[in-house]
């Protein structure tokens, strides 16, 4: 155990000395006094101690490794509740999600406090062939509760090494009984994008996730739903609701397809490189044409961003439910073994410089979600099931029968 305390001595005093020396320099430079820390030896010495009484006597046998990554863990996790500890493999699925394609089990869902609502479920996925349906509720996954877990607890413990199993504990819409059901995970590779033709003039996308091709994929459906059209699209409907959020360069290279110019984003931190603003530039892909946004509570991140931006330029109106309040930059820093630390560096402040984080957007209209319970009459269109869809095309109707008269 003295080994080891005096390896983790040696590695501060190591990187002390590199901080001092930078210190020394910026010192010079700057011609200023800046203190330096000292090291802190009593607090080193308690963590030997305490890794010393695992070692010796915790219930189950640890390896160096488990004890140090843990510790690594709580350093982290004690910081907010988005910075974490990546290892190799956790490193590698953020490098998926990104790209498009991850090792899981095909659902979208809404985590909320009972249980995690799967409320979409993509084709020839795990989740299809095992035969879970829309609005089931996953209670636990390989015995861990979802009471009250996290979007990125959850989308952890169900997403992994393409071909491990998973086991859900499940309760269908229709029934009261839990079921336990074992998937097989696998690459989904999907479209962030979604979207369909609603009314005559009336568009509507969906967008599950901020990736690196969003925005380009949102500008083809756009494109393809005005020749469906065979007009130029009169309203417009941008669905954010259980997205959780991705990349912010994408969240404002969306934005910025609805607006002509202006402040979209703004980030400030403690060091200078983490305070940007991010503007529009000229052009509006739907020719300032009436817009709707939908969110909820599960609308996050680059989702939030996205409804600040324009709400705050009056570009579109939000509908729906107060969303996240994830307004939080985290920076992937690699690590030595292939893995990362994802860490807090910055916060989120919409045009009219509101803080997104933990106060989140608030529609202009609130529309409370309700579960469509009657049937449909014939040749009724599918999305009048979703209330707030519904209240979106409502609120797009009269302005395009105006249009229309013009």
């Amino acid at each position: 155990m003295r080994t080891l305390f005096l390896l983790i001595l040696s590695l501060f005093i190591s990187f002390s000395a590199n901080a001092e020396h930078q210190a020394a320099t910026a010192k010079s430079e700057a011609n200023q006094d800046k203190p330096i820390e000292e090291l802190p030896l009593d607090e080193l010495v308690t963590l030997t101690d305490v890794y010393a009484q695992i070692k010796k006597v915790y219930v189950k046998e640890l390896s160096d490794k488990e004890i140090l990554e843990n510790a690594i863990k709580g350093m982290l996790s004690n910081l907010d509740p988005h910075s974490r500890f990546l290892n190799s493999d956790g490193f590698e699925q953020l490098e998926e999600s990104a790209r498009g394609e991850y090792a899981g089990i095909g659902i979208r869902a809404e985590h909320l406090a009972d249980a995690i609502h799967v409320r979409f479920i993509f084709n020839n996925s795990p989740a299809q062939k095992a035969g879970l349906k829309l609005n089931d509720r996953i209670m636990a996954i390989d015995g861990k509760s979802t009471e009250g877990l996290s979007v990125d607890g959850g989308s952890e413990l169900l997403r992994g090494i393409p071909n491990s199993k998973v086991l859900l504990s499940v309760i269908s819409a229709d029934s009261d009984e839990i079921k336990e059901i074992t998937l097989t995970r696998k690459i989904i590779q999907f479209t962030s994008v979604n979207y369909e033709l609603l009314e005559p003039h009336i568009g509507y996308a969906r967008i599950g996730e901020f990736q690196t091709r969003t925005a380009k994929d949102l500008t083809q459906a756009i494109t393809k739903m005005e020749k469906q059209n065979k007009a130029a699209l009169k309203g417009f409907i941008l669905d954010l609701r259980n997205n959780p959020g991705g990349l912010l360069d994408t969240a404002v290279d969306v934005s910025d397809l609805f607006l002509h110019e202006g402040l979209i984003v703004a980030t400030k931190g403690r060091l200078p490189d983490t305070n940007q603003e991010y503007n529009a530039t000229s052009g509006d892909i739907l020719r300032n044409r009436p817009m709707i946004i939908l969110i909820n509570g599960v609308s996050a991140s680059a989702s939030e961003i996205v409804a600040g931006a324009l709400q705050d330029h009056k570009r579109a109106k939000v509908i729906g439910t107060q969303s996240y309040g994830k307004g939080s930059v985290q920076t992937i820093y690699p690590i030595h073994g292939g893995g990362g630390i994802k860490l807090t560096t910055a916060l989120y402040y919409t045009p009219n410089d509101r803080s997104i984080q933990d106060s989140g957007i608030t529609p202009d209209l609130v529309v409370d979600y309700q579960e469509f319970a009657g049937e449909l009459v014939a040749d009724e269109k599918a999305y009048k099931t979703d209330n707030q869809l519904v209240a979106a095309v409502n609120e797009l109707s009269p302005k395009q029968q105006l249009l229309k008269a013009q």
